[in-house]
């Protein structure tokens, strides 16, 4: 939050100025994304990339070297399963990028905290007064047009934070996450077999994930042959599952704020097999065998880790959370389909 896009602004020409990417899968590169990473490369601007350094040079070449660092991460070809060009299907890749990528973004900050200065840090729409305080922020000009929001606080000071302090927590919420799903491998088995019973049964299989990340991280087509389909971005589960859905179908909904509980029955009434999980908890008063929940409980609000002195968390869980989520769920589908 407060990064100009790049189409909302002046091309990067500065030393001062500073890109921060995360990588596309290798040999899924579109020709205007490697167009504009090169372009990156060979001004003065500063290039952070979250990803491995070998992958973009194999993609953009040797001015890789342009970049001022790397994150790293795990191949491509690292993960579980496969299904057709999906090799691998759930792929460490993906989960390993939301990982560093928030992980080096915490560190960043905290650097900045060291150096004197505070980035603006949006406060979630889910809380009350988000609006109110995200927008005293906005600068409005009269004489240039517009609005802006200046990167960094002006007359604000937060203790430094100290080197490792956001990265290690973002990362010790995340293995609190794995063990809460850990604890819940019946019901993630459970969905497993409800997802490949109904591919079995030539039933559709429908997916919504509202944690800021899916389906666009995966690099899929327009046309792609995936083993689940991808439903509309809304955290509203009458929203996204309204796509026809019928008495066999299986729904799978990653959510991201609390579900309303008639909406959510009158869904499964349909006959339609809800899977679901929000960081709220279950909805009340839902007892029904088309009906799975599982628990994912990151913070409402989604960010995580605690800046002291400042008014709100940064650093969401949600992408890892889910990432982590889905694709247990896809190797228990996969399992049972006997993909290898």
């Amino acid at each position: 939050m407060g990064l100009a896009r790049w189409h909302h602004g002046p091309e990067p020409s500065s030393s001062r100025d500073v890109a921060y990417t995360a990588l596309p899968v290798p040999g899924r590169w579109e020709e205007e994304g490697r167009k504009r990473m090169t372009e990156l490369l060979t001004s003065r601007c500063r290039v952070f990339v979250n990803g491995r350094e070998d992958e973009l040079e194999s993609e953009v070449g040797t001015v890789a070297k342009r970049a001022a660092g790397f994150t790293g991460g795990a191949p491509a070809s690292l993960g579980l399963y496969g299904y057709g060009d999906n090799r691998p299907l759930a792929g460490v890749r993906h989960f390993d990028q939301f990982l560093r990528g928030w992980a080096a973004t915490g560190e960043m900050i905290g650097a900045c905290t060291r150096a004197g200065k505070m980035p603006i840090i949006y406060m979630s729409v889910m809380f009350e007064g988000s609006f109110v305080r995200n927008a005293s922020f906005v600068r409005q000009s009269n004489h240039e047009g517009g609005f802006g929001v200046p990167f960094f606080h002006e007359n604000l000071y937060i203790p430094p934070l100290e080197p490792g302090y956001a990265a290690t927590t973002f990362l010790d919420e995340a293995e609190r996450m794995l063990k809460t799903l850990q604890a819940q491998t019946k019901v993630l088995a459970q969905a497993g077999e409800w997802m490949a019973q109904a591919r079995r049964d030539g039933r559709r299989i429908w997916t919504v994930a509202v944690g800021h990340s899916y389906p666009e991280v995966l690099d899929l087509t327009e046309n792609a042959d995936y083993p689940v389909e991808w439903g509309h971005h809304s955290s509203e589960p009458g929203t996204a599952l309204s796509v026809g859905l019928q008495a066999g179908d299986v729904a799978l909904f990653l959510g991201y704020r609390p579900a309303n509980p008639s909406v959510v029955s009158a869904i499964v009434n349909k006959g339609i097999r809800l899977i679901h999980t929000t960081p709220y908890g279950r909805p009340a008063g839902i007892d029904h065998p088309g009906y799975l929940w599982f628990d994912l409980p990151w913070r409402p609000g989604d960010a995580c880790v605690d800046v002291p002195g400042y008014s709100v968390r940064i650093l969401p869980m949600s992408s890892v959370s889910q990432t982590m989520a889905l694709f247990a769920l896809l190797s228990e589908y996969a399992e049972r389909m006997g993909w290898r």
